[in-house]
C-alpha cells in the first residue's frame, strides 16, 4: 500500500522523474484503484508463473531442439513449433489456475482496500463475503457464491474442451 501511496509512494514519484506529472492517485481514486489491485495480483503470481514455465522449459528436450536446427529451422520456428506444443499442458494449467484466481481475488482488496474507495474494487467473491457477513443475508449470498462456482465451472469446461486443439500430449 506504501508503494502506491498517491502523494509520497515511490510509484509516483517514478512516474514524475520520466515526466508524468499528475500521476494516478491509484488506492484513492475511483478510476485507478482497479489498476493498482490488478498490478499487485500480476506481481503477486509473476513468480509462481515464472517457476512453472522455467521447469517446463528445462523438461523440453534439447534433441528436439538440436533436430530442428539441423532440419534449417530458425529460432522462431523452433519456438514454434517444438518449444510452444510441449510446454502447452502447462500453459493451460497456469490459463486456469490464473482463471479462477481471477475470480477468488478476495483476499489481497479485502485487505488493501476493503472493496473500496466507493464500490470501485468490490468483485464478486468480496459482494459475497459482505453479504453474508456484514449484512447477514446468509441465504441471498449463498446463492451468489454458486453462481459464482458455476461460472468458473463453465469457464473452466470451456477451457478443458478448447485445449484439445492447442495442447499437445
Amino acid at each position: 500500500m506504501l508503494l502506491f501511496h498517491p502523494t509520497q509512494g515511490p510509484i509516483n514519484e517514478i512516474l514524475k522523474l520520466i515526466g508524468i506529472l499528475n500521476p494516478p492517485g491509484w488506492l484513492s481514486s475511483t478510476s485507478s484503484s482497479m489498476y493498482a489491485i490488478n498490478i499487485m495480483s500480476i506481481w503477486q503470481i509473476l513468480g509462481f508463473n515464472i517457476i512453472i514455465y522455467l521447469a517446463a522449459l528445462q523438461d523440453v528436450p534439447e534433441e528436439l531442439e538440436e533436430a530442428a536446427k539441423m532440419d534449417g529451422a530458425k529460432r522462431w520456428q523452433i519456438t514454434r513449433h517444438v518449444i510452444f506444443p510441449l510446454v502447452s499442458p502447462i500453459t493451460l494449467f497456469l490459463l486456469i489456475i490464473g482463471m479462477i484466481n481471477t475470480f477468488k481475488n478476495f483476499g489481497l482488496i479485502q485487505a488493501v482496500t476493503g472493496g473500496g474507495p466507493g464500490d470501485s474494487t468490490t468483485v464478486l467473491a468480496l459482494y459475497v463475503y459482505q453479504t453474508a457477513f456484514r449484512y447477514y443475508e446468509l441465504g441471498y449470498a449463498s446463492a451468489i457464491a454458486v453462481i459464482l462456482f458455476l461460472v468458473i465451472l463453465v469457464i473452466t469446461l470451456v477451457q478443458w474442451y478448447g485445449q484439445k486443439k492447442w495442447v499437445h500430449h
